[in-house]
């Protein structure tokens, strides 16, 4: 089951049955060893576990979870996932053997033995305290079914049986139920995207035309149960006329927010407010001046004390300016990818709100308008005609020499309150982690080019 190809991992699968009384075994010359998968480091890894454990051996599994690579692992050797079967009483695939736990690492080599062992160990810990992980105890899946079961069998929605397993970890998960006729999605999620069931809920309240139908609450897992949208996700949408679509419903849906932020924010969305990102200016360029300072590589040249001086006295003139054009701080979405867009026939659709934010609403469009650009979509001047049909919506509320200069200011504002906004910021270990250190090198570069084009915008200031 190992890829020559380069670029994928290598994960061994811990697969168990019978509440973890039992693990999967292959095999092996003269022993026994876990069965072994590739995958993809940049595809869903527990949608692609399930999938190769099924084209490998015809297990029908999903995942609990990947066990925490011991401190001494240099090797890269302790990658691996703990699988459970969905059923109990399987018969054991050709060229395997289902082995009690006690003795199961007996013909296994060490290193194996020791990652049964600790995965293992790791299991039992979710066992005995579920609050720490309840998606990493054996058996959650049959009691999720149970429970959403219970839920839309009063509406006439009639399940399959049959899933599909986006996501998982202890405390998150997501997960595609089918049903007759259409679909189901469970989602449950941990520290720190606790706010998202309390803040997907009070948009479903506040604007139900945008948001899917949520079916369920599951309060002891932070988990709900929401209707399947019938259309086509925008990533998959061959037309431009999609891309125009969903930007006019964007502001149309920010429009009918004006108003709610103080719902909004009490339902725990991120605070991007205008004053608020004005506070983190000095303290986030403070942060970016050290990170510079370690800059190894000769190019592109880290920015300067004076640059970053210059950057933010930009920032805060950029900010007095929106605040004295007067837009409404409205519904915000950080993370407004076009996998997080579904166009239906009479509207679109708006996912996954973890990223939910109070802001000034033309941020957001920006989002929207860089994933334009990195999309599939060719179309000539395309940003401008998303821009068009965006602001289209704005005409009746603002002039549109005020547009003109919103908008001018909203690519520099948007990529500091994406920085400002990450929860990578505030880790201890930004200063030690190079890949991290480095793509916000590269945002705070592109703030000082954006800074510069403010600049020979003649973008002033009113006062």
């Amino acid at each position: 089951m190992e890829s020559p190809h380069k670029g994928v991992h290598s994960y061994r699968l811990v697969v168990t049955r019978r509440r973890a009384s039992e693990i999967l075994l292959l095999h092996h010359r003269s022993g026994w060893a876990l069965p072994r998968v590739a995958v993809h480091p940049c595809q869903r890894l527990a949608e692609q576990l399930v999938t190769e454990a099924k084209k490998g051996w015809g297990l029908d599994t999903y995942c609990l979870f990947v066990p925490r690579r011991p401190a001494d692992d240099l090797t890269g050797e302790g990658k691996c996932a703990v699988l459970e079967s969905e059923r109990h009483n399987d018969k054991a695939p050709s060229g395997t053997q289902w082995a009690l736990r006690a003795t199961a690492s007996g013909g296994l080599n060490l290193s194996e033995a020791r990652l049964v062992r600790e995965s293992l160990e790791e299991l039992d810990g979710y066992v005995q305290e579920e609050s720490a992980g309840p998606f990493a105890r054996p058996g959650w899946l049959r009691e999720l079914f149970r429970w959403t079961r219970e839920q839309v069998t009063p509406l006439g929605i009639c399940l399959t049986g049959r899933f599909r397993q986006l996501n998982a970890s202890p405390t998150f998960s997501l997960i595609r139920l089918e049903a007759e006729g259409g679909a189901v999605w469970f989602k449950a999620t941990g520290e720190p995207n606790t706010h998202e069931l309390p803040l997907t809920l009070a948009i479903r309240r506040l604007f139900p035309r945008h948001v899917p139908r949520v079916l369920g609450v599951h309060p002891r897992w932070n988990g709900w149960l929401t209707e399947e949208v019938a259309g086509v996700s925008l990533d998959e949408a061959a037309e431009f006329a999609d891309w125009e679509r969903a930007a006019t419903e964007l502001a149309e849906l920010q429009i009918t927010s004006t108003g709610k932020s103080a719902d909004l924010l009490e339902a725990q969305a991120k605070d991007l407010r205008i004053p608020q990102v004005a506070k983190r200016i000095d303290s986030f360029l403070a942060r970016m001046s050290e990170l510079m300072a370690l800059q190894e590589k000769a190019t592109p040249p880290p920015l300067t004390k004076s640059e970053l001086e210059t950057l933010a006295e930009k920032l805060k003139e950029a900010c007095a300016v929106v605040e004295e054009l007067g837009l409404p701080d409205t519904l915000g979405h950080l993370d407004i990818n076009p996998g997080n867009i579904v166009v239906t026939g009479d509207r679109c659709v708006f996912l996954d709100w973890a990223e939910g934010c109070v802001s000034h609403p033309f941020l957001t469009f920006e989002y929207l308008r860089e994933h334009l650009g990195r999309s599939h979509i060719q179309e000539p001047a395309a940003g401008e005609r998303l821009a068009t049909a965006y602001l289209r919506r704005w005409e009746a509320f603002f002039s549109p020499e005020e547009l003109r200069r919103a908008q001018a200011l909203a690519p520099l504002l948007a990529a500091f309150a994406y920085a400002a906004a990450s929860e990578f910021l505030r880790s201890p270990d930004l200063l030690h982690n190079p890949q991290i250190a480095g793509y916000f090198r590269s945002l705070t570069r592109r703030m000082h080019r954006e800074s510069v084009q403010v600049a020979l915008g003649g973008v002033r200031c009113l006062r």
